[in-house]
């Protein structure tokens, strides 16, 4: 009888065990594991012909999330600031932003869409959906003499609580098209 009191007693505190240790459910099992998640908001594919070449987590308990892809062979220059930096035939920059409001995510798109025409000469302007995300997206004709991107494509979008901004920078010897670039890697983002 004590034996068998003694072997209940075990299997109950191995059960109880188990069920302490259960896994969390992954939230979105239909991402891709090649694909770069920025929490559980977005994972993004790499666009085709750029590689990632800077993903930025560390501000991410602040809810702001930034990676860069990179296209053609790096070469060293001298950023405005007289400092050494790398450049590339093209770049895409993503910045991802938690805010605590739909309001509060439209101030910022609004915040960054000034800053921008602040850096470069905007050409066109047209709204684009993508992966069922709506943006609105501008050609970016001129920057200044210190910037090593003479042109390029943005795009800035919310999603809930969510500021999103996209960027296409490129260098003058780059053939692309950047708008047709940049939608192609919206396209590619995953909610």
């Amino acid at each position: 009888m004590k034996r068998r009191f003694f072997h209940i007693i075990v299997c109950l505190l191995l059960l109880l065990t188990a069920c302490g240790q259960k896994k969390e459910a992954e939230p979105h099992p239909e991402w891709n594991e090649s694909w770069t998640r920025f929490g559980n908001h977005l994972a993004v594919e790499a666009p085709e012909g750029f590689t990632l070449g800077e993903y930025n987590d560390a501000l991410s308990p602040n809810g702001i999330w930034y990676a860069v892809w990179n296209c053609g062979q790096e070469r060293k220059i001298k950023n405005a600031a007289g400092e050494d930096a790398s450049a590339y035939d093209a770049q895409i920059y993503l910045v991802l932003k938690e805010t605590k409001s739909q309001a509060e995510a439209q101030a910022n798109v609004a915040d960054w869409l000034d800053r921008e025409a602040q850096s470069y000469e905007i050409g066109e302007s047209w709204e684009v959906t993508a992966a069922g995300q709506g943006y609105s997206c501008r050609r970016l004709l001129s920057a200044g003499s210190d910037n090593p991107y003479s042109f390029g494509a943005s795009a800035f979008g919310t999603q809930n609580d969510l500021a999103i901004s996209a960027e296409l920078l490129c260098g003058e010897s780059y053939a692309g098209d950047p708008a047709a670039i940049l939608e192609s890697f919206l396209r590619g983002f995953h909610f």
